[in-house]
């Protein structure tokens, strides 16, 4: 009698073991979704340090080189290619969100905003669960001008003539302009002209990265329960 004592007091009985069952089901049922959410966010924090790190890089490999480079992004804009028609697409022939073209020196023949056959470039792959455009924002992020109201659709870059664009050039100097769909080689605009941003978003949160007119990059993420971007 004793020793079966014992061995009633030391374990569990299966009521306990339900419970413990039930509330360890209902913690995962919670966890679950927060988990989803933070992945989301974790990706589309990831996607918005991609486009920054292409501009800053661009920027930065234009001054070292005396090259000029184009940073085209795939928004759906120009039907996934460059301003000469070109696809927007890796070594592989995979459609890329973001292509960084090194147009080389100013003078050459190919010197055009296309990317043509062996110039560098460097593309970054699509973001799961990101997409361009925001589903939550009502204005463009500060610091975006934004001429033609464009935010929305996902890119607010324009040519010299305030045509909504997706690609922006940065000059020897660094400076970033930017330049018309002429079908052939590119038409770069003055100073002043390669401002804007990009802007992509997770079905739960708008985020954007904005290219001020002489280079420098932020990023920015709208911010739902009080309608305004961080």
């Amino acid at each position: 009698m004793h020793g079966s004592k014992r061995r009633t007091q030391g374990g569990f009985s299966m009521f306990e073991m339900m419970v413990v069952a039930a509330i360890i089901g209902i913690v995962a049922a919670l966890a679950v979704p927060s988990w989803r959410v933070m992945q989301a966010n974790n990706r589309l924090r990831d996607a918005t340090g991609d486009i920054a790190d292409a501009l800053l890089v661009a920027r930065a490999r234009a001054i070292a080189s005396g090259h000029r480079f184009v940073v085209y992004f795939n928004t759906g804009l120009n039907g996934g290619a460059d301003v000469c028609g070109n696809l927007l697409v890796d070594v592989q022939g995979n459609a890329v969100p973001i292509l960084v073209l090194d147009d080389g020196l100013p003078g050459n023949p190919n010197y055009n905003c296309c990317v043509d056959a062996g110039e560098p470039f460097q593309t970054l792959p699509a973001a799961q669960g990101v997409q361009w455009g925001v589903d939550f924002a009502g204005a463009a992020a500060p610091g975006d001008d934004d001429p033609s109201a464009s935010f929305a659709t996902g890119s607010s870059f324009t040519s010299p003539a305030n045509a909504t664009t997706e690609w922006v050039a940065f000059r020897p100097d660094g400076v970033p302009v930017g330049f018309a769909d002429t079908g052939g080689a590119c038409a770069p605009g003055e100073t002043g002209t390669g401002g804007g941003a990009v802007y992509v978003n997770n079905d739960q949160r708008d985020a954007a990265v904005v290219l001020a007119p002489l280079g420098g990059v932020k990023v920015h993420r709208f911010e739902r329960s009080g309608a305004v971007w961080e």
